[in-house]
């Protein structure tokens, strides 16, 4: 038998489990995410140094946020900066000894799924992790699209709102469709200091638009807005078998269905294609561990 170390390094937190080559989780942790690189490498070299007392390791598998190339290098590491042109494959590399895997983080959400999950019965699909911010991968014959400079899939630098005093960065889907951004700083903006920003979150917002609070009514209903404009030029231009969202908000079926309804209602009035056949908008089987799911597939295949 085969024992892989995954290890998701998240803006928070870093995840990380041991999981076999039948892909069963056998022990899994957390800890929190130093700010500097070098201490956030001292973590993953302890938690593998911890598996190896009991286990012969065959590969590492690490889940980054941000711009990963192919070979390992970190173009960008989303919140996490001090990661910002690490060659993370190399460094881990010859710390550890071992072979060493690097892959985005919506990406590795997207190998979970075609590994054990939601995608495993198709070839071609989309995933989307929303969060914090919105992250995408393509998967085309069962295999990854990159790109030519590894950011094909960045879901979340779609524009989809009004580009105002050339700020581009206001205007794409991460700061305007995302749990954090798109609904939670959004609601706490508009509304006039009936809640501290740490009292609020996705699950708190959607109970308010139950209890028949305007604001929250309107903040979802933009939220919708944006993700179904952006999920239907996603249908139209790749045409995937099924799209994969993720994210905590992924299990309220809520969400789901009424992404569902809305990118029907853009397609029907759309008068040349009305009678096409677009594909259905579905959960991701994996929520907290596809980070450590996809990072040990990755190393599986390449090891």
């Amino acid at each position: 038998m085969h024992y892989y170390v995954g290890i998701d390094i998240g803006g928070s937190s870093i995840k990380y489990g041991l999981i076999d080559e039948a892909g069963h989780l056998l022990k899994k942790d957390q800890l929190k995410t130093e700010k500097e690189g070098t201490k956030i490498i001292e973590s993953i070299e302890k938690i593998v140094n911890e598996f190896q007392k009991e286990y012969e390791i065959s590969a590492i598998g690490v889940s980054v946020p941000g711009i990963v190339e192919e070979d390992g290098f970190l173009t960008t590491a989303g919140a996490i900066y001090d990661l910002y042109g690490t060659h993370l494959k190399n460094v881990l590399q010859e710390k550890l000894l071992l072979p060493v895997f690097v892959e985005n983080d919506a990406v590795s959400s997207a190998l979970a799924e075609k590994w054990l999950g939601a995608g495993k019965d198709y070839a071609n699909f989309f995933t989307t992790v929303i969060g914090t911010g919105v992250g995408g991968a393509i998967i085309i014959d069962g295999k990854v699209v990159r790109g030519a400079h590894a950011t094909a899939g960045e879901f979340g630098f779609m524009i989809v709102d009004e580009i105002v005093k050339n700020d581009t960065r206001k205007a794409t889907l991460s700061l305007n469709g995302s749990v954090q951004y798109g609904l939670v700083n959004y609601y706490y903006e508009s509304q006039k200091g009936s809640y501290k920003l740490s009292e609020l979150n996705g699950e708190k917002i959607y109970q308010l638009a139950k209890e028949e609070d305007e604001v929250a009514q309107q903040v979802i209903e933009r939220l919708y807005q944006k993700l179904s404009m952006a999920l239907f030029n996603v249908l139209t231009f790749l045409d995937p078998e099924v799209i994969l969202v993720g994210g905590g908000i992924s299990a309220n079926k809520e969400f789901i269905e009424e992404l569902n309804h809305r990118v029907e209602k853009l397609k029907r009035d759309h008068k040349d294609m009305s009678n096409m056949t677009l594909a259905e908008i579905r959960p991701c089987y994996f929520l907290n561990d596809a980070g450590i799911y996809g990072a040990v597939y990755k190393a599986i295949q390449n090891s």
